[in-house]
Protein backbone atom coordinates (compact mmCIF):
# COMPACT_ATOMS: atom_id res chain seq x y z
CA UNK A 1 0.00 0.00 0.00
CA UNK A 2 1.50 3.20 -0.87
CA UNK A 3 0.42 6.62 0.40
CA UNK A 4 1.14 9.26 -2.37
CA UNK A 5 -0.53 12.11 -0.71
CA UNK A 6 -1.41 12.66 -3.97
CA UNK A 7 -4.55 14.97 -2.61
CA UNK A 8 -2.12 17.38 -0.73
CA UNK A 9 -2.75 16.68 2.58
CA UNK A 10 -2.54 19.66 4.69
CA UNK A 11 -1.38 19.94 8.72
CA UNK A 12 -2.89 21.66 10.89
CA UNK A 13 -2.96 22.52 14.61
CA UNK A 14 -5.84 24.98 16.75
CA UNK A 15 -6.09 25.26 20.64
CA UNK A 16 -3.56 22.12 20.95
CA UNK A 17 -5.42 19.78 18.57
CA UNK A 18 -3.10 18.73 15.22
CA UNK A 19 -5.24 17.28 12.23
CA UNK A 20 -5.05 16.74 8.72
CA UNK A 21 -7.19 18.11 5.93
CA UNK A 22 -7.81 17.81 2.29
CA UNK A 23 -10.51 19.58 0.50
CA UNK A 24 -12.19 22.85 -0.54
CA UNK A 25 -15.68 22.04 0.39
CA UNK A 26 -18.56 23.30 2.32
CA UNK A 27 -19.28 20.19 3.84
CA UNK A 28 -17.07 18.88 6.62
CA UNK A 29 -16.20 14.95 7.32
CA UNK A 30 -14.53 14.74 10.01
CA UNK A 31 -12.58 11.58 10.84
CA UNK A 32 -12.20 10.14 14.00
CA UNK A 33 -9.58 7.37 15.04
CA UNK A 34 -9.24 4.46 17.35
CA UNK A 35 -7.60 4.46 20.95
CA UNK A 36 -3.55 5.02 20.60
CA UNK A 37 -4.00 5.44 17.01
CA UNK A 38 -3.61 8.87 15.14
CA UNK A 39 -5.27 10.16 12.28
CA UNK A 40 -3.23 8.43 9.66
CA UNK A 41 -5.21 6.19 10.21
CA UNK A 42 -7.70 7.59 7.43
CA UNK A 43 -4.14 8.37 4.85
CA UNK A 44 -5.56 5.39 2.98
CA UNK A 45 -8.87 6.85 2.76
CA UNK A 46 -7.53 10.30 2.30
CA UNK A 47 -5.04 9.08 -0.29
CA UNK A 48 -7.86 7.83 -3.09
CA UNK A 49 -10.58 10.60 -2.62
CA UNK A 50 -11.37 11.27 -6.01
CA UNK A 51 -11.98 15.01 -7.00
CA UNK A 52 -15.33 15.23 -6.98
CA UNK A 53 -15.36 14.42 -3.16
CA UNK A 54 -12.68 16.59 -2.89
CA UNK A 55 -14.92 19.70 -4.09
CA UNK A 56 -18.17 18.57 -2.16
CA UNK A 57 -16.19 18.12 0.77
CA UNK A 58 -13.73 19.16 3.53
CA UNK A 59 -12.14 16.10 4.68
CA UNK A 60 -10.53 16.67 8.31
CA UNK A 61 -8.69 13.83 10.51
CA UNK A 62 -8.29 14.98 13.94
CA UNK A 63 -5.53 13.51 16.27
CA UNK A 64 -7.26 13.13 20.08
CA UNK A 65 -5.21 14.53 22.63
CA UNK A 66 -2.78 12.21 23.92
CA UNK A 67 -2.69 10.63 20.22
CA UNK A 68 -0.35 11.87 17.15
CA UNK A 69 0.57 15.42 16.95
CA UNK A 70 -2.01 17.08 19.53
CA UNK A 71 -1.12 18.64 22.81
CA UNK A 72 -1.27 15.69 25.98
CA UNK A 73 -3.76 16.76 28.62
CA UNK A 74 -2.19 18.62 31.62
CA UNK A 75 -0.38 16.40 34.72
CA UNK A 76 -2.91 16.35 36.91
CA UNK A 77 -5.99 15.35 33.84
CA UNK A 78 -6.84 12.17 32.74
CA UNK A 79 -8.35 10.05 29.72
CA UNK A 80 -11.90 9.82 30.45
CA UNK A 81 -13.91 8.22 27.48
CA UNK A 82 -16.61 11.18 27.97
CA UNK A 83 -13.59 13.71 27.78
CA UNK A 84 -13.17 12.64 24.28
CA UNK A 85 -16.42 13.51 23.05
CA UNK A 86 -16.28 16.84 24.80
CA UNK A 87 -12.71 17.24 22.36
CA UNK A 88 -14.94 17.13 19.40
CA UNK A 89 -17.02 19.87 20.63
CA UNK A 90 -13.93 21.87 21.82
CA UNK A 91 -12.18 20.92 17.97
CA UNK A 92 -15.40 22.32 16.07
CA UNK A 93 -16.17 24.93 18.41
CA UNK A 94 -12.14 26.42 17.55
CA UNK A 95 -12.56 25.77 13.81
CA UNK A 96 -15.86 27.63 13.55
CA UNK A 97 -17.99 24.39 11.96
CA UNK A 98 -21.27 24.00 12.88
CA UNK A 99 -22.13 20.79 11.44
CA UNK A 100 -20.39 18.16 10.00
CA UNK A 101 -19.90 14.52 9.04
CA UNK A 102 -18.78 12.27 11.55
CA UNK A 103 -16.37 9.01 9.98
CA UNK A 104 -15.09 7.36 13.53
CA UNK A 105 -13.03 4.23 13.77
CA UNK A 106 -13.18 2.31 16.89
CA UNK A 107 -12.81 4.04 19.52
CA UNK A 108 -13.73 7.36 17.66
CA UNK A 109 -16.56 5.15 16.28
CA UNK A 110 -18.19 4.99 20.36
CA UNK A 111 -17.21 8.76 20.30
CA UNK A 112 -18.68 9.63 17.15
CA UNK A 113 -21.79 8.23 18.35
CA UNK A 114 -22.24 9.21 21.59
CA UNK A 115 -21.75 12.81 20.32
CA UNK A 116 -24.52 12.35 17.48
CA UNK A 117 -26.72 11.27 20.29
CA UNK A 118 -26.42 14.28 22.32
CA UNK A 119 -25.77 17.03 19.32
CA UNK A 120 -27.86 15.65 16.83
CA UNK A 121 -28.05 19.05 15.31
CA UNK A 122 -23.93 19.17 14.58
CA UNK A 123 -24.26 15.97 12.31
CA UNK A 124 -25.67 15.42 9.13
CA UNK A 125 -24.32 11.47 8.26
CA UNK A 126 -22.79 8.97 11.00
CA UNK A 127 -20.20 6.35 9.85
CA UNK A 128 -19.22 4.10 12.15
CA UNK A 129 -16.49 1.73 11.32
CA UNK A 130 -15.91 -1.79 12.74
CA UNK A 131 -16.97 0.05 16.44
CA UNK A 132 -20.96 0.75 18.27
CA UNK A 133 -22.21 1.13 21.07
CA UNK A 134 -20.48 1.91 24.35
CA UNK A 135 -18.52 -0.19 26.83
CA UNK A 136 -20.04 -1.10 29.88
CA UNK A 137 -19.92 -3.81 32.86
CA UNK A 138 -21.37 -4.82 35.57
CA UNK A 139 -22.51 -2.46 38.39
CA UNK A 140 -20.76 -5.05 40.64
CA UNK A 141 -17.37 -5.19 39.44
CA UNK A 142 -17.22 -0.76 40.32
CA UNK A 143 -15.23 -1.18 43.35
CA UNK A 144 -12.50 -3.23 41.74
CA UNK A 145 -12.75 -1.24 38.65
CA UNK A 146 -11.71 1.41 40.60
CA UNK A 147 -9.15 0.05 42.67
CA UNK A 148 -7.19 -1.21 39.68
CA UNK A 149 -7.42 1.83 37.13
CA UNK A 150 -6.08 3.95 40.88
CA UNK A 151 -3.12 1.26 41.76
CA UNK A 152 -1.75 1.79 37.33
CA UNK A 153 -2.12 5.79 37.98
CA UNK A 154 0.03 5.55 40.87
CA UNK A 155 2.82 3.35 38.69
CA UNK A 156 2.26 5.86 35.25
CA UNK A 157 2.44 9.18 37.20
CA UNK A 158 6.28 8.43 38.24
CA UNK A 159 6.60 8.39 34.17
CA UNK A 160 8.14 11.49 32.31
CA UNK A 161 9.86 12.61 29.40
CA UNK A 162 13.46 11.09 30.64
CA UNK A 163 12.22 7.94 31.80
CA UNK A 164 9.60 7.17 28.65
CA UNK A 165 10.74 3.82 27.24
CA UNK A 166 13.64 3.99 24.69
CA UNK A 167 13.01 1.72 21.63
CA UNK A 168 16.44 0.70 19.86
CA UNK A 169 15.07 2.89 16.33
CA UNK A 170 11.85 3.19 14.73
CA UNK A 171 11.20 -0.28 12.93
CA UNK A 172 11.64 -1.49 16.83
CA UNK A 173 8.86 0.05 17.78
CA UNK A 174 6.35 -0.95 14.12
CA UNK A 175 7.31 -4.24 14.77
CA UNK A 176 6.32 -3.72 18.78
CA UNK A 177 2.91 -2.99 17.49
CA UNK A 178 2.70 -5.25 14.80
CA UNK A 179 2.53 -7.72 17.80
CA UNK A 180 -0.63 -6.53 19.03
CA UNK A 181 -2.78 -5.84 15.92
CA UNK A 182 -4.08 -8.23 13.12
CA UNK A 183 -2.90 -6.28 10.42
CA UNK A 184 0.30 -5.93 8.10
CA UNK A 185 4.13 -4.28 8.46
CA UNK A 186 2.97 -2.02 5.31
CA UNK A 187 -0.12 -0.57 7.70
CA UNK A 188 1.75 -0.46 11.01
CA UNK A 189 4.30 1.76 9.72
CA UNK A 190 1.93 4.29 8.07
CA UNK A 191 -0.14 4.40 11.86
CA UNK A 192 2.80 4.53 13.87
CA UNK A 193 4.77 7.38 11.93
CA UNK A 194 2.77 10.01 13.74
CA UNK A 195 3.49 8.26 16.95
CA UNK A 196 6.94 7.79 16.49
CA UNK A 197 9.76 10.32 17.96
CA UNK A 198 13.21 9.32 16.26
CA UNK A 199 16.20 10.68 19.09
CA UNK A 200 19.91 10.42 18.40
CA UNK A 201 19.98 7.13 20.94
CA UNK A 202 17.20 5.59 19.87
CA UNK A 203 13.11 6.30 19.02
CA UNK A 204 10.07 6.26 21.14
CA UNK A 205 6.29 6.92 21.02
CA UNK A 206 4.87 10.02 21.59
CA UNK A 207 1.60 9.23 22.70
CA UNK A 208 0.73 10.10 26.46
CA UNK A 209 1.60 6.72 28.64
CA UNK A 210 -1.51 7.58 30.79
CA UNK A 211 -3.38 6.39 27.59
CA UNK A 212 -3.42 3.18 28.81
CA UNK A 213 -4.30 3.57 32.43
CA UNK A 214 -7.77 1.62 32.92
CA UNK A 215 -11.07 3.37 33.32
CA UNK A 216 -11.97 4.35 37.15
CA UNK A 217 -15.60 3.85 36.27
CA UNK A 218 -17.82 2.45 33.04
CA UNK A 219 -21.35 2.95 32.52
CA UNK A 220 -23.86 0.49 33.54
CA UNK A 221 -25.72 -1.48 30.41
CA UNK A 222 -28.53 0.98 31.27
CA UNK A 223 -26.78 3.91 31.25
CA UNK A 224 -25.03 2.99 28.31
CA UNK A 225 -28.55 2.15 25.80
CA UNK A 226 -30.24 5.11 27.78
CA UNK A 227 -27.16 7.46 26.39
CA UNK A 228 -27.63 6.35 22.73
CA UNK A 229 -31.46 5.72 22.87
CA UNK A 230 -33.15 7.37 19.76
CA UNK A 231 -30.27 8.79 17.64
CA UNK A 232 -32.09 9.59 14.57
CA UNK A 233 -28.89 10.78 12.53
CA UNK A 234 -28.48 8.76 9.49
CA UNK A 235 -26.37 6.47 10.09
CA UNK A 236 -23.54 3.63 8.98
CA UNK A 237 -22.00 0.61 10.63
CA UNK A 238 -18.95 -1.02 8.66
CA UNK A 239 -18.22 -3.64 9.85
CA UNK A 240 -14.62 -6.28 8.92
CA UNK A 241 -15.46 -9.52 7.92
CA UNK A 242 -12.64 -10.43 10.58
CA UNK A 243 -13.34 -7.45 12.82
CA UNK A 244 -13.48 -7.34 16.52
CA UNK A 245 -15.75 -10.04 17.93
CA UNK A 246 -16.66 -7.69 21.05
CA UNK A 247 -17.96 -5.00 18.11
CA UNK A 248 -20.05 -7.41 16.50
CA UNK A 249 -21.83 -8.07 19.63
CA UNK A 250 -22.40 -4.34 20.31
CA UNK A 251 -23.87 -3.83 17.08
CA UNK A 252 -26.59 -6.63 18.21
CA UNK A 253 -26.93 -4.77 21.25
CA UNK A 254 -27.21 -1.20 20.41
CA UNK A 255 -28.36 -1.03 16.87
CA UNK A 256 -31.83 -0.62 18.18
CA UNK A 257 -30.65 2.65 19.58
CA UNK A 258 -30.02 4.05 15.79
CA UNK A 259 -33.43 4.55 14.08
CA UNK A 260 -31.76 4.97 10.50
CA UNK A 261 -28.86 2.63 10.11
CA UNK A 262 -27.62 0.27 7.49
CA UNK A 263 -24.99 -2.23 8.07
CA UNK A 264 -22.41 -3.78 6.30
CA UNK A 265 -19.60 -6.13 5.97
CA UNK A 266 -16.51 -5.87 4.28
CA UNK A 267 -13.17 -7.48 3.93
CA UNK A 268 -10.24 -6.89 6.62
CA UNK A 269 -9.95 -6.65 9.94
CA UNK A 270 -10.57 -4.41 12.77
CA UNK A 271 -8.58 -1.46 10.53
CA UNK A 272 -10.24 -2.30 7.42
CA UNK A 273 -10.33 1.21 6.62
CA UNK A 274 -6.64 1.02 6.26
CA UNK A 275 -6.53 -2.57 4.81
CA UNK A 276 -9.67 -1.78 1.98
CA UNK A 277 -9.68 1.81 1.33
CA UNK A 278 -11.06 1.51 -1.68
CA UNK A 279 -14.21 -0.40 -0.49
CA UNK A 280 -14.64 1.64 2.60
CA UNK A 281 -14.64 5.02 1.11
CA UNK A 282 -17.07 3.89 -1.43
CA UNK A 283 -19.65 3.53 1.02
CA UNK A 284 -18.11 6.34 3.30
CA UNK A 285 -18.98 8.63 0.08
CA UNK A 286 -22.29 6.61 -1.11
CA UNK A 287 -23.45 7.74 2.43
CA UNK A 288 -22.55 10.89 3.25
CA UNK A 289 -23.72 12.25 -0.29
CA UNK A 290 -26.68 10.15 -0.09
CA UNK A 291 -27.76 8.62 3.41
CA UNK A 292 -29.58 5.25 3.66
CA UNK A 293 -28.67 4.39 0.13
CA UNK A 294 -25.41 2.59 1.17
Amino acid sequence: MLITNKNKIKQGRVDGFAYQEVGEGEQVVLMLHGWQDNSNSFLPLLDKLPHSALEAFKFIALDFPGHGGSDWRSADAHYYFVEYVYDVLAFLRAKHIKCCHIVGHSMGALVGGLFTSLYAEKVNTLTLIDGIGLLYQSDKNAKQQLLDAFAARQVVEQVNETTLRLFADKQAIIKARLKVSDFNEEIAAILMERNIEELEEGARLTTDPKLKLPSTTRFSRAQALSLLQGVKTPALAIMGESGYAQMKHSLGQFSECFEALTCIEVAGGHHCHMENPEQVLEQVLTHIKHPGVS
